[in-house]
């Protein structure tokens, strides 16, 4: 199973936290970065109002996402401490048994969309 893993999710930002949203965002793309180099795209993006948080993850295959929920587990722990509700999320590409597994673990699964039908990623821009 190879492929490109694209996971893309939003949640709500509890009302009053927005500082500690931009805080915590910061800390958490400065971490993955720095600890996960197999991570080909990494991006959070806030609405206009500061009240919610989308984060799009462009993983070269499956196994590096499961690396980057076990990474970023403490970070999960207390995530909740500032997000609020789960707006949607979905997942593209091939994933395997064992990620299969862990996501049907959460309160919502993210659909997936399983099959990579066409395209491609540039590294570089000419």
């Amino acid at each position: 199973m190879s492929g490109p893993l694209i996971n893309v999710f939003t949640y709500t930002i509890k009302p009053g936290k927005q500082e500690e949203a931009r805080k915590r965002i910061a800390e958490l793309v400065d971490f993955v970065e720095t600890n996960e180099p197999r991570m080909i795209a990494f991006h959070a993006y806030l609405d206009q109002d500061g009240k919610s948080l989308s984060i799009v993850q462009v993983h070269p295959d499956s196994a590096s996402m499961e690396f980057h929920m076990q990474v970023n587990a403490k970070h999960f722990a207390t995530a909740f401490d500032w997000l609020d509700t789960s707006i949607g999320g979905q997942l593209f590409g091939p994933i395997s048994d064992a990620l299969a597994a862990e996501l049907a673990k959460w309160d919502e699964p993210f659909p997936h969309v399983p099959f990579h039908e066409a395209g491609f990623t540039r590294t570089t821009v000419r």
